[in-house]
C-alpha cells in the first residue's frame, strides 16, 4: 500500500511538472516570436529548476527498480533474523547511517544460514535492530553471500516463516 502511494506520489509530482513546463514554453515561444530569442532565455531558468530535480526523482526510482528486479532474478525472498548490529561510521548525512547487519538468514526448508548485508538506514531506526529482530531478505540460490534487503516485503508470508521457524525450535 505505502509502495502505491509512493507511486502516485510520482505521478502526480511528473504531471504538476510537466503541466508548468507547459505553461513555461507557451511564455518562451510568445516571447520568443514576439520580441526574440534573447527575451525568452529568463524563462529556461525555471524550465531547468523543474527539469533537473525530475529527472534525479526519475532516474532514483528507476534504478531502484532495476536493483530490486535484478536482486529478485535467481533471488529468494527470505527472513534474517539479526544477530548483531555494527555501525560502520559512514554517514550520509545527519540522518542516514552504513550499518553492517550480521543475519541468520531462514532457507525455504527451514534450515539457516550465517550472512551479512551491508545498508543505509534512519538514524531513528537504528534503536529497533536489536537481536533476534526479523528483516525482510532477499539471497542468491548459487551465492548466499549475496544478500539484499528486500525492500517490499510480503509481510504475511514472512510472519508464517518466522512462524515456522520458532516452532520447529520450540521458541516464543
Amino acid at each position: 500500500m505505502k509502495q502505491d502511494k509512493n507511486y502516485l506520489s510520482a505521478i502526480l509530482i511528473v504531471a504538476a511538472t510537466g503541466f508548468s513546463l507547459f505553461i513555461i514554453m507557451q511564455n518562451f515561444l510568445t516571447k520568443t516570436n514576439e520580441r526574440g530569442v534573447s527575451a525568452g532565455l529568463p524563462l529556461m531558468i525555471p524550465m531547468l529548476a523543474l527539469i533537473i530535480p525530475l529527472a534525479i526523482i526519475i532516474v532514483t526510482m528507476i534504478s531502484r527498480e532495476v536493483r530490486y528486479k535484478r536482486a529478485l532474478a535467481n533471488g529468494v525472498k527470505s527472513v534474517g533474523l539479526i544477530r548483531k548490529v555494527t555501525e560502520t561510521g559512514k554517514k550520509y548525512s545527519r540522518k542516514l547511517e552504513e550499518v553492517k547487519l550480521e543475519l541468520d538468514v531462514l532457507e525455504q526448508n527451514g534450515s539457516k544460514f550465517l550472512g551479512e548485508v551491508t545498508t543505509v538506514i534512519r538514524y531513528a531506526e537504528l534503536e529497533f535492530l536489536k537481536e533476534g529482530e526479523p528483516v525482510p531478505v532477499i539471497y542468491k540460490l548459487d551465492n548466499k553471500e549475496k544478500i539484499s534487503i528486500d525492500r517490499k516485503p510480503n509481510v504475511n508470508e514472512l510472519k508464517d516463516r518466522i512462524n515456522n521457524y520458532k516452532t520447529q525450535k520450540n521458541m516464543k
